[in-house]
C-alpha cells in the first residue's frame, strides 16, 4: 500500500534548490499539489472538540442565542445595533441542533463542503450573539479554521465522500496546498503575536503574573497549578521558555527536527495549560490545528509501519468499493433527509424537556426575590481593603534567584544570610511594609521597612544572623499600615564545633 503513495512534498520557501527564485519558491509553497492528508486530520479533530462544546450548550440555546433569552451581541459593543439577526427561541434551537449534526458529518466527511460551510456560518453567527461566554479566543481561531476547511478539499481522503466516489485502484486526488499553509501560518502568527504581547509585560518574565494565575480558579480547578507556585523559579523559567518557543515556532515548525521539536513543545505547553491553569477547550482547539503540519511523507511512513499488521488480500477492499458505488446515490439523498429528521427531533426534545418551565401547569419559573439582608451589602459602596488582605505570603530562604527566594527553610545557623520575601496581592496602593525580627518573648530586636510601589509584587528583606544572636526561637513579623498581618517562626542554631574551629583557623593571623 505504502509503495503506491507518492512522497513528493511541497517544502517551504528556500528549502529547495538554490537556483530557484523567491517567486518560484513562494508559488511552490502555496500552490504545489499534494494529497490533503493534513487537512483531513484537522477536519476530523477540530469538529470533535467543538462538538463537546456545543453539546453542553444545546440545552441553553434558547437562553444564549435567542430573543427569548439574554443575548449579548458583540456588534452592540461597537455601536452596530442589530448587525446580525437574533433568532427566536425555536430557531435558535434549530440552529444549534443543525450545528451539532453538521459537526458530526464534517468529522466523518459526509457532504464535507456543505458541512464545513454550515459549521462556519452557524458557529460564527452564534458566537457573535453571545460575547459573554461563547465568544472566546478559541472560538475565533476555530472560526478561521472552519472557513479554511470550507474552501479546501479536506474530504478528498479519509471520509465518507472519498469512500463513495473513489474508483478501485485509483490514487488519492491532489490539490494545491494553500489552505493547509494558511492554517500553519495562522497558528504561527498567533504564537508570534502572543510572544510580543508578553515581551511588553515585565510581570510575565518575573513569573508574578503566571504565578497568580496558577493560584486562581477562574477557569476550572487545577490543584497542580497551586503546587507549582511553590517553585517560583521554575515558573519564571517556564515563562522564558514559552516566549522563546512562541517566537521560534513560525520559523522552525516546517521540516526536519525543528518541526517535531516545535510541535512536541507546543503539545506539552497546551497540556500544561490544561493541567496547571485549568483551560479545557483552548488547548485541544489549538493542538487540533497541529495536524495541518502532517504531509504526504509522514503518512507514507506511518502506512509503511502499519503495513505489517494489514492483510495483503485486497478482495475486501475491492468489494467495499463496489458496494460504495451501488449506494452512492442513496447515501447522497439521505443527507438532507437526515438533517430534517435531526432538526425535528431536536426541537421536539427541547420542547419536552421544557428547561424553563414554559409549559408547566403552574406556569413558567419565576424569579425569586432576594432577601433584603443579602441585597443591602451588595449595594453598599466598596469598603477599604484590610491590610491583612494585601499580603499573600512570607517566605524565608538562604538564596535569591531572579528576585525569588529559593532553598526555603525555617531553620538557620549563626552566620547565615536569611532572605525574607513578602509577596503582596495586586492591585494595591503604594505602601510601607515592615519585616521585624522578634525574639521568643516577642521583643523587637530589629526593625526594617521598605516602600512597596503599586506596581511591585514582592518586597525582599535581608538579615545576617550574626553570632550576637543567641541560638533559639525567633519570629519574623510583617506589619502593614501599622498593623501586624503575618508572622513566621524561625529557629537559630549554633555553629558546630567543626565549623567553629574552621572559622577560628581562617581568622587566625598567618605567621611570617
Amino acid at each position: 500500500m505504502a509503495a503506491n503513495i507518492p512522497v513528493s512534498v511541497s517544502e517551504p520557501p528556500g528549502s529547495g534548490s538554490g537556483g530557484r527564485g523567491l517567486r518560484a519558491s513562494i508559488r511552490d509553497f502555496f500552490f504545489a499539489e499534494e494529497v490533503p492528508y493534513g487537512l483531513a486530520l484537522v477536519r476530523i479533530m477540530l469538529p470533535l472538540v467543538l462538538l463537546y462544546v456545543m453539546l453542553r450548550r444545546w440545552a441553553y440555546a434558547r437562553e444564549f442565542y435567542s430573543s427569548d433569552g439574554a443575548t449579548a451581541p458583540l456588534a452592540d459593543d461597537y455601536g452596530f445595533r442589530n448587525m446580525l439577526p437574533v433568532p427566536s427561541g425555536t430557531v435558535a434551537v434549530i440552529m444549534v441542533t443543525l450545528l451539532v449534526i453538521l459537526l458530526v458529518t464534517l468529522a466523518i466527511g459526509w457532504r464535507t463542503r456543505i458541512s464545513a460551510i454550515g459549521c462556519f456560518v452557524i458557529y460564527t453567527h452564534l458566537n457573535m450573539l453571545d460575547c459573554l461566554s461563547s465568544f472566546t479566543k478559541y472560538s475565533v481561531i476555530a472560526s478561521h479554521v472552519l472557513l479554511l476547511l470550507s474552501l479546501s478539499h479536506c474530504g478528498a481522503v479519509w471520509s465518507v465522500d472519498a469512500w463513495l466516489s473513489r474508483e478501485p485502484g485509483q490514487p488519492p486526488p491532489r490539490f494545491a496546498a494553500w489552505q493547509r499553509r494558511l492554517m500553519q501560518l495562522l497558528i504561527g502568527a498567533i504564537y508570534f503575536g502572543a510572544a510580543f504581547t508578553k515581551i511588553h509585560t515585565p510581570t510575565f518574565f518575573s513569573g508574578d503574573q503566571l504565578r497568580f494565575w496558577l493560584m486562581t480558579h477562574i477557569n476550572h480547578e487545577h490543584p497542580w497549578g497551586e503546587y507549582l507556585t511553590l517553585y517560583p523559579v521554575v515558573v519564571m523559567l517556564f515563562a522564558y521558555l514559552c516566549v522563546v518557543w512562541e517566537i521560534l515556532f513560525v520559523f522552525l515548525a516546517w521540516r526536519g527536527h525543528g518541526r517535531w521539536i516545535m510541535l512536541t513543545m507546543g503539545a506539552m505547553f497546551h497540556l500544561g495549560t490544561r493541567v496547571f491553569i485549568g483551560l479545557y477547550v483552548f488547548p485541544f482547539v489549538t493542538t487540533s490545528i497541529y495536524w495541518a503540519f502532517v504531509n504526504e511523507r509522514d503518512v507514507a511512513n506511518w502506512k509503511a509501519r502499519l503495513a505489517r499488521f494489514r492483510s495483503s488480500d485486497g478482495s475486501k477492499h475491492r468489494a467495499g468499493q463496489g458496494i460504495s458505488r451501488l449506494w452512492q446515490r442513496r447515501v447522497s439523498r439521505a443527507f438532507p433527509a437526515m438533517l430534517l429528521i435531526a432538526i425535528v427531533l431536536g426541537v421536539e426534545l427541547e420542547y419536552r424537556l421544557d428547561s424553563y418551565g414554559i409549559r408547566r401547569p403552574e406556569g413558567p419559573h419565576e424569579l425569586v426575590e432576594l432577601d433584603p439582608a443579602q441585597v443591602e451589602p451588595m449595594l453598599q459602596p466598596a469598603g477599604t481593603v484590610r491590610p491583612v488582605d494585601l499580603v499573600h505570603s512570607l517566605e524565608t530562604g538562604t538564596m535569591l534567584v531572579g528576585g525569588h527566594v529559593v532553598r526555603h527553610k525555617s531553620s538557620f545557623k549563626q552566620g547565615d544570610k536569611l532572605f525574607a520575601q513578602c509577596t503582596v496581592i495586586p492591585p494595591h496602593p503604594d505602601m510601607v511594609i515592615e519585616c521585624n525580627l522578634h525574639d521568643a518573648d516577642d521583643r523587637v530586636l530589629d526593625r526594617v521597612n521598605q516602600v512597596v510601589r503599586r506596581e511591585a509584587f514582592r518586597a525582599n528583606f535581608l538579615y545576617v544572623l550574626h553570632d550576637a544572636l543567641a541560638p533559639g526561637e525567633y519570629a519574623l513579623v510583617v506589619r502593614c499600615f501599622g498593623k501586624e498581618v503575618m508572622r513566621r517562626r524561625i529557629t537559630l542554631t549554633a555553629h558546630s564545633d567543626a565549623e567553629q574551629s574552621a572559622d577560628e583557623l581562617e581568622s587566625a593571623p598567618v605567621a611570617n
